[in-house]
């Protein structure tokens, strides 16, 4: 299965130690569970994307510091590459800006939270159970580094997780598109080098003390997310 990860991170404007690029963590992160993909990346926040959706049979967008709501260029590319690849019947995985991307261009509605900053470890209800989600949980928990979030899902989107500062944490449309707005990807060291980048701005404060409790006293479900996010690719 060729699979393409698309990059909406400038690296040249992020601080993250992510051991190489971005697209190198979203590959390190798939391959912690079995898999058969043939994967390529794309670094579309510097406008660069596939020739053709039909390359690849399925898409990972990744989080990003920009807001699926802007306009830069690549946004539009992006959102326009969405709805093509969806009307292909191409899979599509969205991690927090990917899965907040590909809400607004199938119709959903995304916008800053009045409610502010979620950050650090947090727990969240899983309300529906799929067959690719192998050894299913009522509950999981998940990073979160976001002041954005889906407000109103797409109308053919299925909720599938939530809490009560995130209500649209997971939601997917069929066995074609999963959005998470968690980040799976990140390793407790990468978290822990976001919050000192992103942190600062909080220190103080019970969002910061609360935030950086967590990253020190929890572990995520990454590895569960690892193979439900392969098995819903392969599936």
């Amino acid at each position: 299965m060729k699979v393409a990860i698309l990059n909406a991170i400038d690296p040249a404007k992020s601080q993250v130690n992510w051991g190489g690029s971005p697209i190198d963590a979203y590959i390190r992160f798939l391959n912690t569970a079995p898999n058969k993909f043939e994967i390529s990346g794309y670094t579309v926040a510097l406008g660069e994307f596939p020739a053709d959706a039909n390359l690849y049979d399925g898409y990972v967008i990744t989080g990003s510091p920009s807001g699926a709501y802007e306009t830069d260029q690549w946004i539009l590319d992006l959102m326009a590459f969405i709805r093509q690849a969806y009307e292909l019947g191409k899979k599509l995985v969205g991690i927090c800006f990917g899965h907040q991307v590909i809400a607004q261009a199938l119709g959903g509605h995304v916008e800053k939270s009045a409610k502010g900053w979620g950050l650090g470890l947090k727990p969240f209800a899983v309300g529906s159970n799929k067959p690719w989600m192998t050894e299913p949980r009522p509950q999981c928990s998940l990073y979160f580094v976001h002041q954005d979030q889906v407000i109103d899902l797409p109308l053919q989107a299925e909720h599938l997780a939530g809490n009560d500062f995130c209500p649209n944490v997971m939601y997917a449309i069929g066995d074609q598109v999963l959005g998470v707005q968690g980040h799976p990807e990140f390793t407790p060291e990468i978290m822990t080098g976001i919050f000192a980048i992103r942190g600062e701005k909080f220190k103080g404060s019970e969002l910061y003390e609360t935030a950086a409790s967590s990253i020190v006293n929890g572990r995520p479900d990454n590895q569960l997310f690892a193979r439900w996010i392969v098995n819903f690719l392969q599936a």
